[in-house]
């Protein structure tokens, strides 16, 4: 795993909301794509990129893929997603993306 490859994962606005969501527990596509107002096409290249780098794993079920954040982070890694898990209640766009995520869990796709 690529230190370098894992901090540019999180270096873009997409990704780094995608992940914010992922730190609450795996999600389909569909859910992450609802909670950020975004094309599947658009949220599939992302999450394919962090699978790429080793930052997220995937588990199919059925018709869905379900996403998580990889649990065998380097430490500094591990500590940045703390750090953004700490961070996301005070940064707007962050806490939308959470608050559109749980108005979603109500209506759930998957």
């Amino acid at each position: 795993m690529n230190l370098a490859s894992l901090f540019k994962c999180l270096g873009d606005p997409t990704r780094l909301r995608i992940v914010n969501l992922l730190l609450r527990g795996p999600l389909c596509v569909c859910d992450i794509q609802h909670s950020l107002c975004e094309p599947q096409v658009k949220m599939s290249k992302h999450l394919g990129y962090m699978k790429k780098h080793g930052l997220l794993t995937v588990a199919r079920k059925a018709n869905w893929n379900f996403y998580a954040i990889a649990e065998d982070l380097p430490k500094p890694v591990a500590d940045s997603l703390e750090a953004i898990k700490s961070h996301a209640t005070s940064d707007s766009q962050l806490k939308a993306d959470l608050e559109q995520l749980h108005q979603n869990e109500k209506a759930a796709c998957c």
